[in-house]
């Protein structure tokens, strides 16, 4: 017996990542009468074709487009109430066409893809974060959306450390060493993927606490030195190897003029010391008590669970091959 939500039908774009879990998460929750997956046709991505395979075989209308157009998300959205973003951060600039298609097709909320850290500019890198974009999709959705009836929520959620790989934050989990930029003294908010799911899905079900506003959940805060503890055993050794905030800048700022991809996990573990991956660096409230059916997995307890799990497969990963001799 499906419970009907006063909001029915909702469309998910992106069908990898966050966007597998939110669907099979929102058709066995059973309360949207019509769950859809909105995603970009790959003609030759064997792996994303046996993933709509089996989200059709769950019951989940597949929407597929070529072009990321307004015309194309205005039939995507077609008779869809509310729309949930899982794009990565390359496909951020597409979520102002997809406002305006969520437009033309009279949805009514729009949660764009966050579950991830806030946007703040950073005071030592000589350029725009790649999460620049996001500011400019909630500009939109704060002016030109909401003016015409289109309802947002922000989710900020922190680093899901299940999700990303831990080599990007300087944690080899394999070897059992790490790489610390800076004290590793700076609070980090962390979210395990589940917890991530579950916060999505609890907050669809409720549009009249939750339209128009930001969401702040933490599973748990730590700090970076805590979590490089429980991998190598020690704060100190040499399982540690430690950068100064100055060398890892002259190291990421060499790396990044010739646009060799070692830049990227010195870049991350120096926004993470400076406090960009905290989601209340200004003291903003966490909203967690809205929320008293989640229990969050601790952090910490994440960590053990990934190393209990790890392999030597990890040694073949992207990251892996692009990381260099600094975070390897």
């Amino acid at each position: 017996m499906v419970r009907y939500a006063s909001y029915s039908k909702i469309a998910v774009v992106g069908t990898g990542g966050y966007g597998w879990h939110f669907l099979k998460a929102l058709v066995h929750s059973n309360h949207f009468a019509t769950v859809r997956a909105v995603t970009r046709n790959c003609i030759n991505d064997a792996a994303k074709h046996a993933r709509i395979r089996q989200l059709k075989e769950l019951g989940i209308q597949i929407f597929e487009y070529d072009e990321a157009t307004e015309k194309a998300f205005e039939v995507a959205f077609k008779d869809i109430d509310i729309i949930v973003s899982a794009v990565g951060v390359a496909g951020v600039p597409d979520q102002i066409p997809m406002i305006d298609g969520a437009l033309l097709a009279g949805a009514k909320w729009f949660i764009p893809s966050e579950y991830g850290v806030v946007y703040y500019p950073s005071v030592w890198m000589p350029f725009a974060s790649p999460l620049a974009a996001k500011s400019l999709v909630h500009d939109h959705l704060f002016t030109a959306a909401k003016s015409k009836g289109l309802a947002h929520t922000i989710v900020y959620t922190g680093l899901a450390l299940d999700y990303l790989d831990p080599r990007s934050i300087g944690l080899r989990l394999a070897k059992r060493t790490a790489t610390l930029v800076g004290r590793g003294g700076t609070p980090v908010t962390f979210t395990s993927v589940h917890d991530v799911v579950h916060l999505i899905v609890d907050i669809v079900k409720r549009p009249l606490e939750m339209q128009n506003r930001t969401v702040r959940y933490a599973g748990s805060t730590a700090k970076m030195r805590d979590l490089i503890k429980v991998v190598t055993g020690s704060n100190y050794g040499e399982r540690l190897q430690i950068l100064g905030i100055d060398e890892a800048k002259e190291v990421f700022c060499e790396y990044a003029r010739i646009q060799d991809k070692r830049a990227f996990p010195i870049y991350t573990c120096l926004l993470v010391e400076e406090g960009l991956a905290q989601i209340n660096r200004h003291q903003e409230p966490l909203d967690n008590s809205m929320f008293p059916e989640l229990s969050p997995e601790p952090v910490r307890q994440t960590l053990e669970r990934l190393m209990a799990n790890v392999s030597t497969s990890e040694s073949t990963s992207k990251i892996h091959k692009q990381s260099g001799n600094i975070f390897n």
